[in-house]
């Protein structure tokens, strides 16, 4: 499947090179924090639990990112593909059956594919600005009342934005800041570490619903 996924990524970024015009590459570092919105659901010993509160989970995450931008000379339409990897160290949660605020270790990963319009096309300063599909996946560890959990977080979304503003400093290098937000469907599952996720009586807790994925970075440019 990596395979297979890998090989159509270099299809589609060889199709879509054919016709660019202006190829950027933006590695950068920022923040992001993702947050989920539900009704909190436990199950214990058998029984299933729901909040009265819908709960609002939050995490906090530095990140470090890679941004691909592919632009027509002609017409300025841009595809986008990006990328962010991030590292939480807190998570926090309001409403649901209590309030929390843990310390994390783990990984999450999101990224877009969009199509939009750059304004600026080789010129010192631009903007780009896209819309399309977004997925993140993540999984980290926590604790509660002494207890280690392990979490799976997801989000999906047909509403990625993004707007990132560059300036090139030279022929082929500059700075770039970009903002990137998904509006989604969200979820997290919290169980007991190293525990049999399929026996009723160790899962925690999960939660499903709406949610939201922000990012800022700050960003090397590279125009090819």
């Amino acid at each position: 499947m990596k395979k297979i996924t890998g090989l159509f990524l270099c299809i589609l970024i060889g199709a879509v090179n054919s016709f660019a015009a202006e190829i950027i590459f933006s590695p950068g570092i920022g923040f992001s924090s993702y947050t989920v919105r539900s009704y909190e659901v436990i199950i214990s010993g058998g029984t299933l639990n729901t909040s009265d509160k819908a709960a609002t989970y939050t995490i906090f995450a530095p990140a470090v990112g890679l941004d691909m931008h592919f632009t027509h000379e002609n017409s300025g339409f841009t595809f986008s593909l990006i990328n962010n990897a991030a590292l939480p160290v807190g998570i926090y949660k309001s409403g649901g059956f209590g309030a929390e605020s843990m310390k994390v270790r783990g990984f999450i990963w999101d990224g877009q594919m969009l199509f939009g319009y750059t304004y600026g096309i080789k010129q010192p300063f631009s903007i780009h600005a896209g819309i399309g599909p977004g997925l993140a996946l993540g999984r980290f560890w926590t604790r509660l009342n002494g207890q280690g959990l392990e979490n799976f977080y997801h989000a999906w979304t047909p509403i990625a934005l993004h707007i990132g503003f560059q300036y090139i400093f030279t022929e082929h290098i500059g700075i770039n800041i970009g903002l990137h937000d998904m509006i989604s469907f969200s979820g997290l599952l919290r169980s007991m570490e190293k525990s049999n996720i399929a026996d009723d009586n160790n899962k925690v807790g999960s939660t499903f619903g709406f949610g939201n994925v922000f990012t800022l970075r700050i960003a090397a440019a590279f125009r090819l």
